[in-house]
This record gives structure tokens, C-alpha cells and sequence, in this order.
């Protein structure tokens, strides 16, 4: 019964794993397009992509958050990530002029305890 268990674990944890490769490969960055070569350059440009997607997913939250979801996708229900309602808010503050929110902040990590025996 504990490998079933620890294979549910792993198995939830594959939609946000699923959803960060989808937003950097075909359904935000285009990463698999790059013609980066260098394991450096590379190596930076997933760094930033990777900050860019915490900012996106950040501003998909605040969207949320603030009640302000039905200004760029429909009121009736809500089948997007939250990286990509980021990505259409910074679509729509782009285009309508808007100032944007460019500050994030990330929770402390909770340390883990383990005990043997």
C-alpha cells in the first residue's frame, strides 16, 4: 500500500510539472525553437524564462485575486492556467496602455523535518 501511496504523490505532482514545460515550450516561450546551442547562453535563458514564468503565474494570482478575470477572458467559467492569464494580462495592459505590477514576492520554504526509526 505505501508504493501505491507514493505513486499517487508523484502522479499529482505531474500537472504542474506538465503545466511549467508547456508554458515554456509551446504555449508561452517558444524554447524549443531557440537556436541556442551554448550550454551558458542556454543556461541564462532558461533562468530568465524561468523568472518570467514565476512573474506571469504571479500576475495570473493577482488577476484572480483582484476580481479582474472577466476583463480578459469569459465570465463563465475559467479553463486557462494561471501563467497563461498572466500572459493575456500583460497582453491587455500592453495594448489598453496600462501600468503594470512588476514586483513579486515568494514565501519563505517551510523546512521539512525527517525523523529515522
Amino acid at each position: 500500500m505505501a508504493l501505491g501511496e507514493e505513486a499517487r504523490f508523484y502522479y499529482k505532482q505531474r500537472y504542474g510539472v506538465e503545466t511549467f514545460f508547456s508554458g515554456q515550450k509551446s504555449r508561452g516561450f517558444a524554447l524549443a525553437q531557440s537556436p541556442l546551442s551554448d550550454p551558458v547562453r542556454l543556461s541564462r535563458l532558461l533562468i530568465a524564462s524561468c523568472l518570467a514564468y514565476l512573474w506571469r503565474v504571479c500576475l495570473g494570482v493577482a488577476v484572480k485575486e483582484k476580481g479582474l478575470l472577466s476583463h480578459i477572458h469569459r465570465k463563465t467559467r475559467c479553463d486557462l492556467s494561471l501563467f497563461q492569464i498572466g500572459l493575456l494580462w500583460l497582453e491587455h495592459c500592453l495594448n489598453e496602455g496600462f501600468s503594470l505590477w512588476v514586483a513579486f514576492r515568494l514565501s519563505p520554504v517551510r523546512r521539512l523535518r525527517f525523523s529515522v526509526g
